[in-house]
């Protein structure tokens, strides 16, 4: 297989001579294009705008593709968190909830661990649970510190806690209090990365989940 010619200087000046019209309608192009001017050991003012211009014109791309990219971000986070919401409005007893909450969280987004604690006196059955000890309620409030919600690493006996389960694959949470008539509890999503959940993030999410929760859990039965 032969080699194409590679272009020299002289070929691309005599392409442009022969082609004076080369640049009409290729504004990105010349945007990009460095053509210095003779000002000495000055730059030109025409230089330095063009510079500004080009620089402009990348932190403007930029940020074009940055909105382009969240608003994808939040069409997908849209449809997810309607799924589930239309699976939780639809699901007939509280282990339909659990199932439904199951498939979301670990299909759709991608957790490693979650788990949906009932502050009840009643008895329910697996996968459901249930804390009934009022001194284990108030040491799960107490991790909150009089906040909805909370992000970020805490001890591996706190995300005990909050999961229901001892466990050492978790290293980060995020979690926000249920606060229903006659139903309280806990929602908690974990991951195995120390930094996936941090403090600075935002729990909007988790939050709105926990609300549909805290009304649809009381209108339908246990089992």
């Amino acid at each position: 297989m032969s080699q194409q010619p590679r272009l020299t200087d002289a070929d691309v000046v005599q392409y442009l001579q022969d082609h004076p019209d080369f640049f009409i309608g290729k504004d990105d192009l010349l945007a990009d294009l460095r053509v210095p001017h003779n000002a000495g050991a000055a730059t030109s003012l025409v230089e330095r705008q063009l510079s500004v211009h080009r620089q402009r014109n990348v932190e403007l791309r930029q940020r074009l593709s940055d909105l382009l990219e969240n608003a994808r971000r939040n069409d997908q986070l849209f449809e997810k968190s309607r799924r589930l919401v239309l699976a939780l409005v639809e699901a007939e007893n509280w282990l339909a909830v659990q199932a439904a909450l199951d498939d979301s969280l670990r299909k759709d987004f991608g957790v490693d661990a979650w788990a949906l604690l009932h502050f009840t006196e009643r008895n329910l059955d697996a996968p459901l649970v249930a804390i009934r000890n009022a001194d284990t309620q108030r040491n799960i409030h107490r991790l909150f510190k009089g906040h909805r919600a909370l992000c970020g690493q805490l001890s591996a006996e706190d995300i005990a806690r909050l999961l229901g389960i001892d466990t050492t694959d978790t290293r980060s949470v995020a979690a926000a209090q249920i606060r229903g008539q006659g139903n309280n509890g806990v929602l908690t999503i974990a991951s195995a990365d120390p930094g996936y959940y941090r403090s600075s993030m935002d729990t909007l999410f988790l939050d709105y989940i926990a609300d549909i929760l805290a009304l649809r859990l009381p209108q339908i039965p246990v089992a």
